[in-house]
């Protein structure tokens, strides 16, 4: 399957959307990413999560939620790698 390739800014805000549609984490604030290389660990993908800001959510349920929505989308889309 080919990854679709995104910004960092454009994989934040996906992330955030997904995070935010799982039980008990609509108010996760933000999301952030930073490139990495592909391994087993991370689906391939080279980028993953570097932090998570939970706002008023359960930091249990927004840590599980970020692990499902970037499980998903490291599959899906790639970093558009910078110069």
């Amino acid at each position: 399957m080919t990854r679709v390739l995104k910004t960092a800014d454009e994989i934040e805000h996906l992330m955030l959307i997904d995070v935010r549609q799982q039980r008990h984490c609509d108010k996760v604030e933000a999301i952030r990413i930073a490139g990495c290389l592909p391994d087993d660990d991370n689906n391939r993908a080279n980028w993953k999560v570097i932090s998570v800001d939970p706002g008023g959510a359960s930091r249990e349920f927004a840590g599980a939620a970020v692990m499902i929505a970037m499980d998903r989308l490291q599959r899906e889309v790639s970093l558009i790698p910078w110069e």
